[in-house]
């Protein structure tokens, strides 16, 4: 009988067992705190997973590790997702977080205008990555030449470059941005500077292989429903965002964090369906800064680089709109 008992008593462990996902991520700011809230707040459990949150300091080399088998879901988007496709990969974005550019160009106090970079160091994480994108954003934007690119990696090592005077200025998001300008910093270059100047494209989200995906279509939703739980709590509750936002991130100032929690108010979106128009200036502007072949991008539809399928199923159980019921 006792026998009989463990033997059922293993059945179940094994039936109810979590799905272990490995989920790199990027960056250290307040476009990661969804995952981060889902993790604390046992979320990603709730979904049956069993998530080991693995940090990487560029979203090419997630898209890399995904192309290399080493996991089938991760964040990101922007740039690297686009060469992918056209490279022959399979990884394709699932669900948005922040459809817009929210980085910022961090310079010295010296530096006030954007004519006052020709010649300057400014530090992205890697080549190819959002950082990078952005830069070149600003580029374009302003008309200025003769910047010196370097790569910096983490946001941690950016901003001890820019502390120890090794550039000029780099490229960052809040809450750093925030803790940045209070020590003396100047925000050259807004997150506001590229909504008025109608630069748009998805920088964060979900991001999935084809081929794991098909065979692990439930780990897929399960994610992006944890992902979305983590977004409500930073609508509903504020006290809680900020303490998990602290923790890492390793911000204590509340006026920083106050700071980095309205503007995560502003920035994420209830609703994360992938749009073109939020996947399109992704292929164009890549194509103007020739990190994709043009040809081969105007040959290619805008819907090879997404696949809203799983958000649809989510769609249509109703869930979504319950959860912002």
């Amino acid at each position: 009988m006792i026998t009989a008992i463990l033997f059922v008593s293993a059945l179940a462990s094994t039936a109810f067992a979590a799905t272990k996902v490995s989920f790199p991520f990027t960056p250290i700011s307040a476009a990661s705190l969804p995952w981060w809230i889902a993790k604390e707040s046992r979320y990603y459990e709730k979904y049956g997973l069993d998530v080991d949150m693995i940090y990487v300091g560029a979203s090419p080399v997630i898209i890399q590790a995904m192309l290399g088998g080493q996991t089938g879901v991760g964040a990101g988007g922007g740039p690297p997702l686009v060469a992918n496709i056209l490279q022959g990969g399979d990884v394709v974005q699932v669900a948005t977080t922040v459809p817009y550019a929210i980085q910022s160009l961090i310079v010295k106090p010296e530096i006030r205008t954007t004519a006052d970079l020709v010649g300057k160091r400014i530090g992205i994480s890697r080549l190819g990555a959002i950082p990078h994108f952005t830069l070149q954003a600003i580029v374009k934007l302003h008309n200025v030449q003769g910047i010196n690119i370097v790569q910096t990696g983490t946001t941690t090592q950016a901003i001890t470059s820019l502390s120890q005077g090794l550039v000029d200025g780099i490229i960052t998001s809040a809450p750093f941005t925030f803790r940045l300008m209070k020590d003396g910093f100047r925000e050259l270059v807004s997150p506001k500077d590229f909504k008025k100047a109608g630069v748009e494209f998805l920088i964060q989200g979900l991001v999935a292989r084809k081929s794991y995906a098909v065979k692990n279509r439930e780990v897929v939703i399960s994610m992006i429903k944890a992902t979305m739980e983590g977004i409500k709590q930073i609508f509903v509750n504020e006290k809680h965002a900020k303490a998990v936002l602290a923790k890492y991130t390793r911000q204590t100032d509340p006026e920083i964090l106050d700071q980095t929690h309205k503007f995560a108010l502003d920035v994420f979106v209830k609703d994360p369906t992938v749009t073109p128009g939020s996947i399109q200036p992704i292929v164009q502007q890549s194509a103007q800064f020739n990190l994709i072949d043009p040809k081969l991008a105007g040959s290619t539809p805008v819907s090879a680089y997404y696949d809203n399928s799983y958000l649809d199923e989510i769609k249509r159980s109703g869930w979504l709109a319950e959860l912002w019921r």
